[in-house]
Formats: structure tokens, C-alpha cells, sequence
């Protein structure tokens, strides 16, 4: 899968349901850029992991809150491990949006090594 094929995917009306919720089942990505580049993230809720992935980020934010709850934590601890827990999604997040896509080699280019 090629950058450009992304950005077709991306870019095609086709794929966005309601003008917001993208749906591509041959984008092998789960999250992508918002339809307006630099707002965001959303689904690909064309891939089958898309909805147990947002209900696990979900529940990381409670799960914690109630963690620090359970070991004594005072409200200010708990807070920070709250605000801790989102700065990792939203870094995971980018990181998992910008991570390189594979590049394929094109038939053409495989066919003339010396071109």
C-alpha cells in the first residue's frame, strides 16, 4: 500500500458516511486524519478492530481513575494519572497515524532495476 493509495482512499466522498464517519475496508488503517487535515483523528470503521480499539481507549480513563481510587490516592494524584492516561492516548494516537505506511514497489520499477 502506497502513500498515494491512502490519500485516495482518504480523499474519495465515497468513504465518508455522513460527510464524518469514514468507511474503507481497504485502508488497512485504523485510525486516520479527519476528513479536514489537522482536526483530528477518527475510525476506520471499516476494519474489524475499529470498535473494541475505541472502547479499550475508552475504558482506559476510568479503569485508571478507579486504580488510583483503589490504591489511596489523593484527588491531585488521581488527576494527574488521568490527565497522564490521556497524554499517552493522544500520543499513541499520533504515533499510530504517522508511522510510515509500507511501500510497495511498483511492477514497473521491478521490471527495470537499472532505470
Amino acid at each position: 500500500m502506497t502513500h498515494a493509495d491512502l490519500a485516495r482512499f482518504h480523499s474519495d466522498p465515497a468513504h465518508w458516511k455522513l460527510g464524518i464517519f469514514y468507511f474503507c475496508r481497504a485502508d488497512p488503517r485504523i485510525l486516520v486524519p479527519k476528513r479536514i487535515l489537522g482536526l483530528g483523528w477518527t475510525l476506520n470503521f471499516g476494519r474489524p478492530m475499529a470498535i473494541p480499539f475505541f472502547l479499550s481507549i475508552i475504558a482506559l480513563i476510568p479503569c485508571s481513575a478507579a486504580l488510583a481510587r483503589f490504591l489511596g490516592a489523593g484527588s491531585h494524584t488521581r488527576f494527574a494519572i488521568e490527565l497522564l492516561v490521556v497524554a499517552g492516548i493522544l500520543v499513541f494516537c499520533h504515533r499510530l497515524t504517522h508511522r510510515p505506511a509500507k511501500i510497495t514497489e511498483s511492477k514497473s520499477d521491478s521490471e527495470n532495476p537499472g532505470a
